[in-house]
């Protein structure tokens, strides 16, 4: 394996070399101190036998000189010794004095060599940092260089596909230009001939249209003098047919009134007279004005209402009938104006006895009249009634 190749690696081993040297210059510095054995200072001081002092002297005056020289003596000693101790006493305080001195300037060395130390192991942690920024800037600047290379490779390539996919669709819309152009020209030719033989076709129906139309105007204004003739001859016909009818009714009318007359004369007066033929018709509550022919129909109006709003219409889907029905109704008025003689004929039982419930439900009306008395009227009435 190789070591030292970054600026990284080589500034952590300046670093670490640094700090053994200074480790191993302390440790000779301080450790010269404790290799030598430190001095003890001291002073033996001799005042003479203590045995002497403590045996009992004799008290004449020869020896009482002696013993004092002997005190004075021992004064002047013990202030030399006292001066020496002191001298020796002074001697150990520079002495101390100056160890502390030279123990301060030491401890005042290592700490401007540690600060020393300090300050360059600072700055090669600055440098370091400062080298690690400037790697990670170079790293950075690298990949941003590498994507921007990506970005442009990748707008490139973006470009080029996009040119290629333009000139492929102007070459396909090229070719569905031309291929319309070529339908469209086929096309037109196919609807120009197809509108030519339409023409034709057209020319030839239209001429055929015309003679057909021709011939059968010819034959319609044939077919229609005929019509006019055969219609002239008909209505002709009929009005004659009209004219023979009504007269034969006025005769028939003139005949049942003439029976009527003489058969009310005959009976005194309980013949029943047909509503057709009666003088004075019953009169239906509500149509008391007009004259006689204006009451008749009055009547039959509100009597038709009457019975086709109170019908039960229900009852011909129950019966499984469908469509109109046809129901006849035969009643008779009476002298009082009362309904009598009810009579029914329809598609089935029940309808007739419906039509029979709905007639008894009529209002009492004013009888009619013939000859000045009042005299019973026979009603016909023909019903038509839908399914609800």
């Amino acid at each position: 394996m190789k070591y030292l190749q970054t600026k990284h690696e080589q500034n952590s081993a300046k670093i670490t070399t640094l700090i053994v040297v200074i480790v191993l210059l302390l440790c000779f510095v301080v450790g010269q101190e404790y290799q030598e054995l430190p001095e003890e200072y001291g002073v033996a001081i001799n005042f003479g036998d203590a045995s002497l002092l403590n045996e009992n002297t004799p008290s004449n005056a020869s020896e009482k000189a002696p013993e004092a020289d002997e005190v004075l003596e021992e004064e002047t000693l013990e202030e030399e010794v006292t001066e020496e101790v002191l001298k020796e006493e002074t001697i150990e305080e520079e002495e101390i004095n100056e160890e502390a001195e030279a123990e301060a300037e030491k401890q005042k060395l290592e700490e401007e060599a540690q600060q020393e130390a300090e300050r360059i192991a600072a700055e090669e942690a600055a440098k370091a940092a400062e080298a690690e920024k400037a790697a990670e800037a170079e790293k950075l600047l690298a990949q941003q260089e590498a994507e921007a290379l990506r970005i442009k490779n990748e707008k490139l390539a973006k470009e080029a596909k996009e040119a290629k996919e333009a000139k492929a669709k102007a070459a396909k819309e090229a070719a569905d230009k031309k291929a319309a152009e070529a339908k469209a020209k086929a096309e037109k030719l196919a609807k120009e001939a197809e509108a030519k033989k339409i023409a034709e076709a057209k020319a030839a129906k239209a001429k055929a249209d015309a003679e057909a139309k021709a011939a059968k105007a010819k034959a319609d204004a044939e077919a229609k003098a005929k019509a006019a003739k055969a219609k002239a001859d008909a209505e002709a016909k009929a009005a004659k047919a009209e004219a023979d009818r009504r007269a034969a009714k006025a005769a028939a009318d003139a005949k049942a009134a003439a029976a009527a007359k003489a058969a009310a004369s005959k009976s005194g007066g309980n013949e029943t007279v047909s509503f057709k033929l009666i003088e004075n018709s019953p009169i239906y509550p509500g149509c008391e004005s007009g004259n006689n022919a204006t009451r008749k129909k009055c009547m039959n109006d509100k009597i038709n209402q009457f019975i086709a709003k109170n019908f039960n219409r229900i009852l011909i889907s129950d019966l499984g009938l469908e469509g109109k029905q046809e129901i006849y109704i035969r009643f008779t008025i009476n002298e009082s104006g009362n309904i009598v003689g009810i009579r029914a004929k329809g598609p089935h039982s029940k309808l007739e006895d419906e039509a029979k419930r709905v007639t008894k439900l009529l209002p009492r009306m004013k009888p009619g009249m013939q000859q000045g008395r009042p005299v019973s009227v026979s009603f016909n009435l023909p019903l038509s009634v839908n399914a609800k």
